[in-house]
């Protein structure tokens, strides 16, 4: 349990750079946000003389927030969850906590301050006032304006006034806080080429890497899941995510549906409620909605878990995945069939994966598959070499930690 507004458990050394990682609590590492989070801050509290600042949001008021470790010294502060100013991504401190900030900074003067997200601009503007010399790091594992901008313009009509509120006040603050003089780390290049583009961004600025690959038994899938059965995922609620799941079940699964019945083999759109609209027959939803309420009694399932006993992943997606979706195939040895977009920001050879945009091209690499279920190993094979040749954890490390060190450089405060 995290009370205390400072906490010591470890002497500091005077022989290592002095940072600071701030970051809603992360400890269960459910989210990628928290996941990406734990693997930074251990990376920082091994190799820097690294203190935890944490934000605790209106959630921990009546339960502790779980063990961190690893820190010299944690700090707390509170975060208000009323204004509706700001955009809802934003951490906004409460009242009184933006002092107690600036004096934290202040008394510390740190040489590195990582930040979680891009929910922290609000915090970096204060950073940056405070201690004008320090590198800031911000990690980036989502892009909130361009997910805002589609969903208004997708419903640009007067009763979606809530939407374009919320995608004009990303705007502009995204505009006033975001400053030059801050380092990115991107978790896909999609967003880090949005980014990149709108700041100006020099390849030294920036570092895009994904978390290293989990093992392949990370997470074994419950035992209700159906045999035999090819994998559709979205994780996120999307209007992109819902558009490819209606071509897929529309275009796509009326020119393999005589193959799959042959077979025996079903369609699993996995995702949020919403999915289940499109369902029926041999298409089958299972949720992956985390805001599920316990007294629900419905069984929740991830991508990778479901992933592990696929014939196949399909992805036909109309944007570049931004949700780990290829990386899991990968992890979860399966063959990969998505769209030219999908794919189109990573760098992944051809022969790991068979790409196409209409649903002729696409239905006929899902029939090629299932009829030489050896050329399906041949490239589940390769991607999963892929990800292990260029995602182990080792070298990560080394390439972000490499980027730190480069950054901070011959610090004087």
């Amino acid at each position: 349990m995290i009370d205390n507004d400072e906490t010591r458990v470890a002497p500091a050394i005077s022989q290592l750079r002095k940072v600071l990682f701030v970051d809603e609590p992360f400890a269960e590492a459910l989210t990628l946000r928290e996941k990406r989070s734990q693997y930074i801050w251990e990376l920082l509290y091994r190799n820097f003389d690294a203190d935890l600042l944490l934000l605790k949001n209106q959630s921990y008021i009546n339960h502790p927030v779980a063990t961190h470790k690893g820190y010299d010294k944690l700090y707390s502060l509170s975060l208000d969850a009323s204004s509706e100013l700001y955009p809802e991504s934003y951490h906004i401190l409460a009242e009184g906590q933006t002092e107690r900030f600036a004096n934290i900074l202040d008394s510390k003067r740190f040489e590195l301050i990582v930040f979680a997200g891009f929910g922290c601009l609000p915090l970096l503007r204060v950073a940056q006032k405070i201690l004008p010399k320090c590198r800031f790091v911000m990690d980036v594992d989502s892009y909130p304006l361009p997910r805002l901008e589609a969903q208004w313009k997708a419903n640009k009509r007067m009763d979606s006034v809530s939407i374009l509120w919320a995608y004009t006040k990303q705007l502009v603050w995204d505009k006033l806080l975001l400053r030059r003089g801050v380092r990115f780390f991107f978790h896909n290049p999609e967003e880090a080429r949005l980014i990149c583009q709108a700041q100006k961004l020099s390849d030294d600025d920036c570092l895009t890497f994904q978390l290293p690959m989990e093992p392949l038994d990370s997470e074994l899938p419950p035992t209700e899941i159906a045999d035999n059965y090819i994998l559709f995922g979205a994780q996120q609620p999307s209007e992109s995510n819902m558009e490819a799941a209606r071509f897929l079940v529309s275009e796509i699964y009326p020119r393999i549906s005589k193959k799959l019945n042959e077979k025996d083999i079903k369609l699993i759109l996995c995702g949020n409620k919403h999915l289940a609209d499109l369902c029926g027959g041999r298409i089958l939803h299972y949720n992956t909605d985390s805001q599920i309420a316990d007294e629900e009694q419905v069984v929740r399932y991830s991508f990778p878990q479901l992933a592990q006993k696929a014939v196949m992943v399909l992805l036909p997606l109309s944007k570049t995945d931004t949700e780990d979706r290829i990386a899991h195939c990968a992890s979860a040895g399966k063959a990969l069939i998505c769209s030219n977009k999908a794919i189109a920001s990573w760098k992944i050879p051809e022969n790991c994966y068979l790409a196409g945009d209409s649903p002729d091209e696409l239905a006929r690499h899902i029939l090629k598959l299932l009829q030489h279920p050896r050329e399906a190993v041949v490239l589940a094979d390769n991607l999963r070499q892929y990800y292990l040749d260029n995602f182990r954890e080792d070298g990560i490390n080394k390439a972000v930690l490499d980027k730190l060190r480069y950054w901070i450089g011959d610090y004087d405060q």
